[in-house]
């Protein structure tokens, strides 16, 4: 067995699962990744995938994983990473016990911090919130905290980048939508650094893909995936399963399946460029049953977090947990 596939949980001050359970869950998600698959949209993912030894069905975008390639995945994933500021004395360092933090995103609403106002939130909140995190030497990279509301939507994500550079020296997290915004968003990122090769050398931005639960990967996630294997850039993927939802109501279902969801797209980047940089993310939660309502304090998030970053800790990958 691998050394990424050992993890002491005697080192742990709290923890959910046992060796034998991370065992379990990896084993379920090989076989529910080889017998069952994920669906993973894109033609040109799709033929990436099956070059590589996956048996996909075009009909349904279903792709099945020989269990090799998942494991292969993870061992060539890199067990630490850097994130890089605009300001090198800004860089983060990912990997291993080290714990960092990042702020909460995406509001839509805020407060007003001069009337008291309960509002959309705006550009210009966007590019103040990133100038308050970039002063507060504890919060290590940047996020978007809250969306640019009164801009054109169809390019609000680049109008995001825009006010964020503009305001952050630390390493800026951003999800985006289509490939044209997610090429001139790191288009905007070489420019600053100073070209492409610069930009990989020192990657200023940190990707996200989103897969949709259950075991769904969109076309816009295989995209960006892609997009950020060949830049080498690191990418969060994050999944944000519901329990009870849309992943099962027990919390072993819940991870065997955002692991498969998470696992999917880090093979993709694997096949692509051995050795991309990754974080296996998490936003998991509960629905609450009365509300239908996604609870992002529940004791459950919490737990669901904790486990999953056992799971980072069990393939030796850097993780990226919702905080409650």
């Amino acid at each position: 067995m691998s050394k990424k596939f050992t993890y002491d949980t005697d080192m742990l001050g709290y923890h959910v699962l046992t060796n034998e359970d991370l065992d379990a869950i990896h084993e379920a998600t090989l076989d529910l990744m080889h017998d069952y698959g994920v669906q993973m949209h894109g033609k040109e993912a799709l033929e990436i995938l099956e070059g590589a030894g996956c048996e996909v069905d075009y009909e349904i975008d279903r792709v099945r994983f020989p269990k090799g390639l998942v494991n292969d995945a993870i061992e060539s994933t890199p067990a630490e990473i850097t994130l890089c500021g605009r300001d090198p004395k800004n860089d983060t360092v990912l990997g291993g016990k080290k714990v960092c933090y990042k702020n909460f995103g995406t509001g839509v609403f805020i407060f007003d911090p001069y009337t008291g106002e309960l509002r959309e939130s705006t550009k210009e909140d966007l590019g103040n919130v990133a100038r308050f995190v970039d002063a507060i030497p504890e919060i290590n990279c940047f996020s978007i905290a809250v969306t640019a509301g009164d801009v054109n939507q169809k390019v609000r994500s680049l109008h995001e980048a825009e006010v964020v550079l503009n305001n952050l020296t630390k390493n800026f997290a951003h999800d985006l939508e289509g490939v044209k915004n997610t090429q001139r968003f790191i288009d905007m990122a070489a420019l600053i650094q100073g070209g492409y090769d610069k930009l990989r050398e020192r990657p200023i931005i940190t990707m996200g893909a989103c897969p949709n639960s259950p075991l769904e990967v969109n076309e816009n996630e295989t995209s960006i995936i892609r997009l950020s294997a060949k830049y080498g850039l690191p990418i969060d993927i994050l999944s944000m399963g519901l329990c009870g939802a849309t992943t099962p109501a027990t919390m072993a279902g819940t991870l065997v399946c955002t692991n498969a969801e998470i696992l999917s797209g880090i093979t993709l980047s694997q096949i692509l460029n051995p050795g991309n940089p990754i974080l296996y993310g998490t936003s998991t939660t509960i629905m609450d049953m009365k509300t239908a309502q996604s609870p992002v304090g529940a004791p459950e998030h919490a737990m669901c977090s904790a486990a999953v970053g056992q799971i980072g800790h069990y393939y030796g990958i850097p993780t990226n947990v919702g905080g409650t």
